[in-house]
């Protein structure tokens, strides 16, 4: 049986046509027979994402985006996603949208807390707003504005700060201050390597003698000195009562020295005669005292 031109074209064209939609899904990332199950996000903006974009949690990628569709009831999108049937997905999961500084956007599981709870193949997982890197530096500029004029001021200010020649002369002081503190710093050491040692024997050596007179101290009997000590006083105190007793009796001799006035008197008269005598003797002295080998005694 002989094929004819037009059946063998046709043939042809139907296999090119499988080989290009074959190519067309295998350059989307998308699987031609696949075991994944399919989830449902709803989401208000998707940012321009593509089909076949990355779906991952916690950095891994567990999935694709398979279809986007438009909600008209609730105004926002549904989003078909293909997980991996053994990447199981936990009640209270969201999702988020992120887009990196020069790629596409993509979504990011955000896992729930309970891992024993899982959603079903089909359910529908709610979206959170869009985490835009871009976006953010957008909102910061004008911020980043207002704080421009500050930072002028401030560099104004170090600019002339560093230019100031008080700073150069400081700088130099505290080098100066370094070194006199280094040099400083080496006498202590030596200072701590040699002569406290000595010191501190010789702390121990006047510790150690004052412990020995501590121990002398202990040995001498103070209970009896003292005793002895108090013996004394009462001795010198019946002493000085007896004196005093003498001293004011007419009866004794020295009671009677004391409060006699004519021994007194007779005293200050034989004080004054023998004044008299020494100053006649000092006068004539031949009258008290003669030599002479020759002669008669001078009157």
């Amino acid at each position: 049986m002989k094929i004819s031109k037009e059946i063998k074209i046709a043939g042809v064209a139907i296999i090119a046509v499988a080989i290009v939609y074959v190519g067309i899904i295998f350059l989307k990332g998308l699987k031609l027979f696949s075991d994944d199950v399919s989830y449902f996000v709803e989401i208000a903006d998707v940012q321009g994402m593509p089909t076949a974009s990355d779906v991952r949690a916690n950095g891994l990628k567990v999935g694709n985006v398979k279809a986007i569709t438009f909600n008209s009831e609730k105004q926002n999108l549904t989003v078909e996603i293909n997980v991996n049937p053994n990447f199981q997905i936990p009640q209270g999961t969201s999702v988020y949208m992120t887009k990196e500084m020069l790629g596409s956007a993509m979504m990011n599981l955000k896992l729930g807390p309970d891992p024993t709870a899982l959603l079903q193949p089909g359910d529908t997982i709610m979206g959170a707003p869009m985490t835009d890197l871009m976006s953010a530096a957008g909102a910061m500029i004008p911020e980043v504005e207002k704080m421009l004029p500050k930072v002028d001021s401030i560099l104004t200010a170090l600019n002339i700060l560093a230019n100031d020649p008080a700073l150069a002369s400081s700088l130099h002081n505290m080098e100066t201050v370094s070194a006199d503190l280094k040099m400083t710093t080496r006498q202590i050491n030596g200072l701590l390597g040699r002569d406290v040692p000595q010191l501190m024997a010789k702390t121990n050596t006047i510790c150690t003698n004052l412990e020995t007179t501590t121990n002398n101290l202990n040995q001498i009997d103070m209970l009896g000195i003292a005793q002895k000590a108090d013996a004394t006083l009462g001795t010198i105190q019946d002493m000085t009562f007896k004196i005093n007793t003498a001293m004011n009796s007419k009866e004794t001799s020295l009671g009677m020295l004391m409060n006699d006035n004519s021994i007194a008197l007779h005293l200050d008269s034989t004080m004054m005669n023998s004044s008299r005598l020494l100053e006649d003797f000092r006068l004539h002295p031949k009258r008290y005292v003669h030599f002479s080998l020759f002669g008669k005694k001078d009157k």
